[in-house]
């Protein structure tokens, strides 16, 4: 994790859990053994599934799945999609809003306000021990102004969306948890509160924050059935393992993770419980996106500034994705939005050109990740990989 991302009373916050800076990044201080670091301290070993694995800690393993470099490679599924879909798209709000760091959200007076993703610029100094109410109102223009604005463009043409909820910020805006639930679209989980996650105190604390999510995404939906996906963007390489033991343990089928950008369809990796000597069930992969995603609007540098950027580059990505699909090998293009970002009116209105163009337009398929995930396992059941594990990449 980079300096540039993490600054401050952030900085303070992350060295009591056993960190430090060095060569401009922050990394584990070697004299410091937290719970969260002790993995550190032992020898890394290659387990039978060819993993790169760390020792239990706490009862949890890191997963390190082994890299592969092709993937589909030149031969992609063909016709993967129902009906002959020449794309799938794949539209995800970011729902973050109530859940971002602040002492009200009953964050310690060593603690600090929320810096990311606001108006002022993709970073904002944070305030320490102390409320923001500049951001915080940022943060409250996305569910009071921009929500219902992409809400209701969903409802008129019918299209369904994936909700990656930090779940304490649907608990704040419960009837919002009901209209998503009413309105068919998916509530996934986008981790408990929007913090890093090595906030936490190591893996046994970070799973009792997923448990935390789980409550109250149920609590706020009224479903005991949620949520079937995960996408972190913030979270721990034990974050996979936690969240597959977890809903083991609940009952609640994993259908799918997306923290990954590796591809532009779904795709499998082993299991996390291969680690432990387990039968390997396979591991879905919805992949997400940085690119055609809300959030460049405040990034410096590549970013966009006017709605008609956003827009050309969405339309820009649509029609070669089609492109491809009409020549036999469809894709899966996933839009990002973020409330408090895309729902400002002159963002919004190239949120609703885009919806508009590609609702004209024939076979193509909308559909939140929860259907996508059961489609895909339909269709394309898991097989073991073939190819060498890393443990043999790391002989040749």
């Amino acid at each position: 994790m980079t300096v540039a991302l993490m600054n401050g009373a952030q900085e303070q916050a992350i060295a009591s859990k056993g960190f430090q800076k060095a060569n401009g990044k922050l990394q584990r201080d070697p004299s410091v053994v937290t719970a969260s670091a002790a993995w550190d301290k032992l020898q890394t070993v290659n387990n039978p599934a060819g993993f790169l694995s760390e020792p239990s800690i706490e009862g949890y393993r890191q997963f390190l799945p082994p890299r592969d470099f092709v993937g589909y490679g030149v031969d992609s599924p063909a016709d993967c999609w129902p009906n002959s879909a020449k794309i799938c798209l794949s539209f995800v709000l970011n729902y973050e809003e109530g859940a971002e760091h602040s002492p009200w959200n009953g964050d310690g007076v060593d603690t600090f306000s929320e810096p990311y993703l606001n108006e002022t610029s993709f970073h904002r100094q944070e305030l320490h021990g102390r409320r923001d109410s500049l951001i915080e109102s940022m943060y409250e223009y996305g569910t009071r102004s921009g929500f219902p604005r992409i809400l209701k463009l969903f409802q008129k043409h019918g299209f369904t969306f994936t909700t990656w909820a930090n779940a304490r910020a649907l608990e704040v805006t419960p009837r919002y948890a009901k209209m998503l639930v009413d309105s068919g679209c998916e509530v996934a989980c986008h981790g408990n509160r929007w913090i890093f996650v090595e906030e936490l105190g190591g893996p046994a604390e970070e799973a009792a924050a997923v448990n935390h999510a789980i409550d109250r995404l149920q609590a706020s939906t009224g479903l005991t059935d949620v949520p079937s996906g995960w996408y972190y963007g913030r979270g721990t390489l034990y974050n996979k393992y936690i969240i597959a033991k977890v809903h083991r343990d609940r009952g609640i089928p994993l259908l799918y993770t997306s923290d990954s950008y590796a591809d532009d369809i779904p795709y499998y990796t082993e299991h996390p419980f291969t680690l432990d000597g387990e039968d390997d069930s396979g591991l879905l992969n919805i992949p997400y996106t940085v690119t055609t995603n809300d959030l460049r609007f405040l990034c410096d540098g590549a970013g966009f500034s006017a709605g008609t950027d956003f827009f050309n580059h969405l339309k820009s990505e649509f029609d070669q994705f089609y492109k491809e699909g009409l020549a036999g090998r469809p894709k899966m293009m996933s839009i990002a939005l973020h409330s408090r970002i895309i729902g400002h009116p002159g963002r919004f209105k190239a949120l609703q050109s885009f919806v508009e163009y590609v609702s004209k337009i024939p076979d193509v398929w909308v559909a939140n990740r929860k259907d996508i995930a059961q489609h895909w396992r339909s269709k394309f059941p898991y097989e073991k990989p073939t190819r060498l594990t890393h443990a043999d990449e790391l002989v040749v």
